[in-house]
């Protein structure tokens, strides 16, 4: 009997140390699908340098927190261009972009080396479908040479990194914001991309920090 009441003791303590062994790994399996599901595509548009998606690829995962992953290369957006105004229709490479049904990411980023285009505009650096969560940039008016400059390889990476963290952050629920120091700022020329760079101000990273957790 004496044996019987000694174990019978032990007994809440085990049963305690197992209720908590089971809800710590309840917590941590429900954290790693959080991850899991946390994560950003990028996909190529037709053939882009390797380098400047590399480059891409660990610049937004510092900046976004989140793994981000590159798909597979598309096809040219033949289907998208416009032979009146010599350039592609951004909203169609999205839609695209999304029609591809990609599976287990939170948001996709399109990166297209055309001049894109959206009919109330003369050109834009890229686009968002808020909705859907898919973003596009284009490389081709980032580059110095488009304005007959030198070469700057270091610039051009900066601007690819500012362009695509700005359409990703409208994927978020942000709109363009007044900083001019801010990512979300609208880029008319390249001097405002340059000037902004890829940083949010306090008021934008709150609200993505917030949508992270959606």
């Amino acid at each position: 009997m004496e044996y019987i009441l000694k174990n019978y003791r032990k007994f809440p303590i085990l049963i305690v140390l197992l209720i908590l062994v089971e809800s710590i790994a309840i917590k941590i399996g429900h954290t790693k699908n959080i991850e899991m599901e946390k994560k950003i595509c990028i996909i190529p548009i037709g053939s882009i340098d390797k380098e400047i998606l590399y480059y891409t690829q660990k610049e937004l995962a510092e900046r976004f927190n989140m793994k981000i992953d590159l798909g597979e290369e598309q096809e040219d957006p033949n289907y998208a261009y416009n032979k009146k105004r010599r350039q592609y229709h951004s909203t169609r490479i999205l839609k695209r972009i999304h029609n591809l049904k990609l599976s287990g990411y939170d948001r996709i980023l399109g990166i297209a080396d055309v001049d894109l285009f959206v009919p109330e505009l003369t050109f834009v650096f890229g686009e968002a479908d808020i909705a859907r969560k898919v973003a596009l940039i284009s490389l081709v008016r980032l580059r110095q040479e488009f304005c007959d400059l030198p070469e700057d390889i270091a610039l051009f990476k900066k601007r690819t990194v500012t362009e695509a963290v700005h359409e990703l952050g409208h994927t978020y629920g942000l709109r363009h914001c007044t900083n001019s120091n801010c990512v979300m700022f609208f880029s008319n020329t390249l001097g405002d991309t340059d000037r902004k760079g890829p940083t949010f101000c306090d008021t934008c990273t709150k609200t993505i920090n917030n949508g992270k957790k959606l």
